[in-house]
């Protein structure tokens, strides 16, 4: 009986250490993937807010050209 134990409890602690390894590195890939999606996310707001600030810089093109050309006319 003493003999079972002592092979279980040896191998345990051979296999604990690589379950421990395992898991360490599926958490740190899980740590990874969302960080490298969140970073995409910003990037696409970024992008998005490019977009936007571009359109709103047209528009305020097209208004000071009709501004300049009402003022040509008076």
């Amino acid at each position: 009986m003493n003999v079972m134990m002592i092979s279980l409890f040896g191998l345990i602690f051979e296999i604990l250490p690589i379950v421990v390894l395992i898991i360490g590195i599926l958490w740190i890939r899980n740590v990874v993937a969302r960080s490298e999606k969140r970073a995409d996310e910003q990037l696409f707001m970024e992008r998005e807010r490019s977009k936007q600030m571009q359109v709103l810089i047209e528009r305020l093109d097209h208004i000071e050209q009709q501004l300049d050309s009402n003022a040509k006319r008076s």
